[in-house]
């Protein structure tokens, strides 16, 4: 989806996204990234721990570093 096709609401919620992490210190950023990794991380081992029960942990931990690594964006 274009930024043009964006609803008005996505875009307006998007700016004060953008004005809030402007107005954090350099620490509250790098803070606020911290606490974003650690959830994805966490939300990522449940979604492997649902799909793949008889894992263990250290399965499951190995599974969230291995899609983390080999990640591609675009």
């Amino acid at each position: 989806m274009s930024a043009l096709a964006e609803p008005e609401h996505v875009r307006a919620a998007h700016e004060r996204q953008v004005a809030i992490y402007r107005a954090m210190s350099p620490e509250q950023r790098l803070a606020q990234a911290l606490r974003m990794n650690r959830s994805m991380r966490e939300l990522m081992a449940v979604g492997f721990r649902s799909r793949h029960p008889e894992w263990s942990e250290s399965q499951v931990k190995r599974a969230v570093a291995d899609r983390i690594l080999h990640a591609r964006t675009g």
